[in-house]
């Protein structure tokens, strides 16, 4: 802590957590006020195969309605969806930094706008119809650097302590959660979903970042090395639940692959079938957005 800057102790911790409140709070209650009177909508909600996820349509509707200025914004720009999926790889690297040297608050700032950024792309992406094969592709692949790197910085900060475990454990079972998904789609099965998506991950995540500090250092003061038991206990918390949701996806998985009598009922999908897959999933989006914007 630097004695000769107020905000880098108590008055800081207090001032960042009250802002991030603030925020993300007051909005949510002036959009359930839009709700309550029919100005806004919530999105359609489909049934998951494997289970419904964390964040309920509440939550997802809030986040698109929240960013639709953003939205309009960069709608307007030159700018192009790789190039914000891109830009989202460097803030992951950037909070990865942040997580490993101890900056949770700063950690919380840069994994939420690099979430954000992985919103943004996709709905640039249909608002311009510039969707393509290769933007979900690359998409999809650098979410998963992306998630390397967050709880790779995980891993490094609270190495030689038995959340480190935790951390790699939360690591592996991301991977695994996503892979199940991927690997089930080529094989024709479509619904793996599960309670955890990455967003839901992020979000809970980054909320402990956020309140790690505050709580941090009132318990244990401003050493040099706080355990953060607030993002601690996240991370023990995704470690279970993402391991619930790989289980879940591959169980209904397993089963879907079983009912079906013959090997050509489960072949890998066509190209031109895979395109139909992604074209589906993007015209629910857009109705989504849409939904958001009325």
């Amino acid at each position: 802590m630097n004695p000769h800057w107020p905000w880098s102790g108590p008055a800081g911790d207090v001032a960042f957590i009250m802002g991030f409140i603030a925020f993300f709070a007051l909005p949510f209650l002036f959009h359930i006020g839009l709700l309550s009177v029919g100005a806004s909508k919530l999105p359609v909600w489909k049934e998951s195969g494997a289970g419904r996820r964390l964040l309920g349509p509440m939550l997802i509707g809030y986040y698109y309605w929240l960013l639709s200025p953003v939205f309009r914004f960069v709608s307007r720009t030159r700018l192009k969806p790789n190039q914000i999926t891109l830009a989202s790889l460097g803030a992951a690297a950037l909070t990865a930094l942040a997580i490993g040297t101890g900056h949770f608050a700063l950690a919380s700032t840069l994994l939420i706008a690099g979430a954000t950024l992985d919103v943004i792309d996709g709905q640039l992406a249909r608002s311009k119809q510039m969707t393509t094969v290769s933007g979900a592709f690359l998409d999809s692949t650098i979410d998963r650097i992306c998630d390397g790197f967050i709880f790779g910085g995980c891993v490094v900060y609270y190495a030689g302590t038995p959340i480190m475990y935790v951390s790699l454990l939360v690591l592996v079972m991301s991977f695994t959660v996503s892979y199940a998904r991927s690997r089930a789609e080529t094989l024709g099965i479509v619904g793996v979903e599960g309670l955890m998506q990455r967003a839901d991950r992020l979000t809970i995540l980054g909320i402990a970042l956020a309140f790690s500090p505050v709580f941090g250092h009132s318990a244990e003061g401003f050493i040099a090395h706080p355990f953060y038991g607030i993002t601690a206990g996240a991370l023990c918390l995704l470690a279970v639940l993402n391991t619930v949701t790989a289980a879940a996806r591959i169980k209904w998985t397993m089963e879907r692959l079983k009912e079906s009598t013959h090997l050509s009922l489960v072949r890998p999908r066509s190209e031109l079938a895979r395109i139909e897959v992604l074209r589906e999933a993007v015209n629910d989006a857009t109705t989504l957005a849409n939904q958001q914007a009325r």
